[in-house]
């Protein structure tokens, strides 16, 4: 038979994962000498019964919340939409919960403000998704000199950061197309001051540097479909001979691609388009997308990884966790044009 919600308890959770409710307590309370594999199972039960602890008593038994607090920005984008999807999944791993609050500007005092209404709830530590360059200069001190982690931004003298390496994605696509014998390769960038959009920019530079060639033909985006469309354009009017163009998220290079259509010209034939991200769509563009893969299920790992170890240890680790990306081919890069 059947239990229903309200009538589940730590015993049914048990039972059903065949461990003792000592084992289940040590689950919700994120002790450390329970295995992976006991907790993913625990964890398991937990879902399949539609089990909500009461974490409100547990805060009273133990003087801790098992709560984080994530402060976020424009989580419409799907780079730190995914961001948080990941840090929530493994937060949830921890045998934490989540506090939320998404930021409508990047100003002193929205930071300022959101951190101090998620240090009010009483989390434990603070997982900050901050993508505006800017944005981690304002996080010098959590309230309380409560333990926290920066995710994309800079890291601090207080603060560690866990970050995709930005920097070697765009060298990588950079490279990639250099390879196929480009010369002529343009840059459509996300919005100046964002910390990934600085980073990529810098990456093109870099790599067409080392390859004794000028990094010259760089157009603003604002990381939407038309923005790419725009700079497109911009770049085809330039007559500069460009062959290739890399493009700091798969939205704009939708748009390019669009543009390049109308104008006639065959894709990767005519030019090679490489963007960054790899969002589910990407496969399916027309052709499908060569682009550059962020591990957010890695991102959000380390940072967990990373507050907890500060949470149950008491000490600030000052660092800089840099997970490196990957290169996904498709259909939409390939040799340059021949003459």
């Amino acid at each position: 038979m059947a239990i229903s919600n309200r009538s589940v308890s730590m015993i049914d959770v048990a039972n059903k994962s065949g461990v003792s409710h000592q084992t289940v307590s040590r689950v919700l309370n994120n002790h450390k000498n329970v295995s992976d594999k006991t907790r993913k199972k625990v964890l398991a039960a937990m879902d399949e019964l539609n089990y909500f602890p009461n974490i409100a008593a547990r805060t009273l038994v133990t003087g801790k919340s098992s709560s984080i607090g994530v402060l976020s920005y424009d989580t419409t984008l799907y780079g730190p939409a995914s961001m948080l999807h990941a840090v929530q999944l493994a937060a949830r791993e921890k045998g934490y919960s989540v506090n939320l609050v998404s930021l409508k500007a990047t100003d002193t005092d929205s930071v300022t403000s959101g951190i101090q209404d998620l240090y009010a709830t009483g989390v434990e530590g603070l997982i900050m998704i901050v993508p505006h360059t800017k944005d981690s200069t304002l996080i010098k001190r959590i309230p309380g000199n409560l333990p926290g982690v920066i995710i994309e931004g800079e890291s601090s003298r207080f603060i560690p950061s866990v970050n995709i390496d930005q920097k070697l994605g765009a060298e990588m696509a950079v490279n990639y197309l250099l390879d196929l014998g480009h010369r002529k390769i343009a840059h459509i960038s996300g919005p100046q001051g964002w910390y990934e959009a600085d980073l990529r920019v810098a990456g093109w530079q870099s790599a067409l540097e080392k390859a004794k060639l000028k990094a010259k033909v760089l157009e603003l985006g604002d990381w939407s479909p038309k923005s790419g469309y725009i700079a497109t354009k911009r770049i085809l009017d330039q007559k500069s001979g460009v062959t290739a163009i890399f493009c700091s998220n798969d939205a704009m290079a939708l748009g390019a691609i669009k543009a390049l259509t109308e104008k006639g010209l065959s894709i990767p034939k005519d030019m090679s388009v490489v963007g960054f991200d790899d969002v589910p769509e990407a496969s399916y563009f027309h052709p499908s997308l060569t682009t550059v893969i962020q591990s957010f299920e890695d991102v959000g790992h380390a940072s967990l990884e990373l507050l907890v170890s500060q949470i149950e240890g008491g000490k600030t680790v000052a660092k800089r966790e840099a997970i490196k990306p990957t290169l996904l081919v498709r259909e939409s890069s390939g040799p340059v044009p021949r003459k």
